[in-house]
């Protein structure tokens, strides 16, 4: 599972820097869907690529980085909902594309926080041999 969020967090960060590049300058959207693309997208891309390169990272450390990849699925999500509504203008299912590999990247920082709770409820061999 680490191997394929290794590949899918490489790709989410192309595709955030490219997004953020491009969101910076292109005309139209809002300042709402600009904040996604050049801010809360390469965060949430930078956050999976440490949660990926530092499994054994701090329970802290996974759940701030649970947090921010459900703050991206969210803002996503709401921009689709505003979109599809018409509240904005665009396409809703590019949103929804967007929150994609965050929403698993999610749901590996729940296993991965789950697993480092397992470890620290285990006694060390220093412990268990006092």
């Amino acid at each position: 599972m680490r191997i394929v969020m290794l590949v899918l967090a490489f790709v989410y960060a192309a595709l955030a820097m490219l997004t953020a590049a491009v969101g910076s300058f292109a005309d139209g959207g809002d300042v709402w869907s600009r904040l996604v693309l050049v801010l809360l997208h390469p965060l949430a891309a930078g956050a999976l690529l440490l949660l990926v390169f530092r499994p054994a990272a701090s329970r802290t450390l996974v759940l701030a980085i649970a947090a921010v990849l459900l703050a991206t699925v969210a803002a996503d999500l709401s921009l689709a909902v505003a979109i599809a509504g018409g509240a904005m203008k665009g396409d809703w299912v590019l949103p929804v594309i967007f929150a994609l590999i965050p929403t698993l990247g999610f749901l590996y920082a729940l296993v991965v926080a789950a697993r480092t709770n397992q470890s620290d409820s285990r006694p060390s061999p220093t412990q268990a041999g006092e």
